[in-house]
């Protein structure tokens, strides 16, 4: 265990980004991801709550949303957990941040450009099998862009969990090697290459936290372990599970096998039935 804390704690995660402190480094993560040229250059955190407009709805709460000084509305999630539909839960975070961003009164329907930026520390066949997929509307036939108002980038840290330093080329593989191997590290790499890590490992330093900061951090450390050991039990008993039955299937596959032997020999439905312990509608089926 090294000197700083886990980044993916969602109390730590929040500590690193999510506060006026860290914005400096929210905007070089940020620029690292985005690809275009329209840099970040300052952002404001909004409120992570919207409420629903009936009682019927549902309120969301995102990890960190910002909105960049050109109007872009910037949600970040950081999940650590497996979750089955992720992807959907996205979809709907920002059709809702549409929907609350809409004007009042008569409205044309414009509406600023949203950004959905999903940290996943586990893997989602169900989006992609690369590290990083980006997702926008576009023309099925001639794959040319039908809007760019509404943006998704998933990130799956586990498929660069093998990345050593000397792999690292861009801003962001740079990121994502000191994010995947925080809390083991004393210290962050690339700090020559990018000084903003100078801030980001003294934000990150267990002995810069004060005591409730350190209470509150390993309260975040036990949900993640306890979330651990109860996925790991489920895929142990998965496992068990799964061996068992293929046992119980091997077994019957080999007295069905038998039994039919049994029965091109001429041998009695009684007998076999008795040789095997297989019923009688299961003989008489062979």
């Amino acid at each position: 265990m090294g000197k700083l804390i886990n980044p993916f704690t969602d109390w730590g995660f929040k500590r690193l980004f999510g506060r006026e402190e860290s914005k400096p480094v929210m905007i070089d993560l940020l620029n690292s991801i985005l690809t275009d040229d329209r840099k970040i250059v300052d952002i404001q955190y909004d409120n992570k709550e919207q409420t629903p407009e009936g009682a019927d709805n549902r309120t969301v709460i995102y990890d960190i949303y910002c909105t960049t000084s050109d109007n872009r509305h910037i949600i970040v999630e950081m999940q650590y957990g497996k979750q089955w539909y992720f992807k959907e839960r996205t979809i709907f975070y920002v059709t809702r941040s549409i929907e609350q961003g809409g004007k009042t009164g008569k409205w044309d329907y414009q509406f600023d450009e949203v950004l959905l930026i999903g940290f996943m520390r586990f893997e989602d066949g169900n989006i992609s099998g690369k590290l990083r997929t980006d997702v926008m509307l576009t023309d099925i036939e001639t794959n040319e862009v039908f809007s760019n108002r509404l943006r998704f980038i998933y990130l799956q840290l586990p498929l660069a969990e093998s990345m050593k330093e000397a792999d690292c080329v861009t801003d962001l593989d740079c990121w994502i090697y000191n994010l995947n191997n925080m809390d083991k590290l004393d210290e962050l790499a690339f700090k020559d290459r990018k000084p903003i890590f100078n801030d980001l490992e003294k934000m990150a330093g267990l002995r810069f936290m004060t005591w409730d900061e350190n209470v509150a951090y390993q309260r975040a450390l036990k949900r993640m372990w306890d979330y651990d050991a109860v996925m790991e039990g489920e895929r142990k008993y998965a496992r068990e599970q799964g061996i068992q039955q293929g046992m119980e299937q091997g077994v019957k596959q080999e007295k069905l096998l038998i039994a039919a032997n049994l029965k091109k020999m001429g041998l009695s439905l009684e007998n076999i039935m008795l040789a095997t312990g297989l019923t009688k509608e299961q003989v008489e089926a062979l």
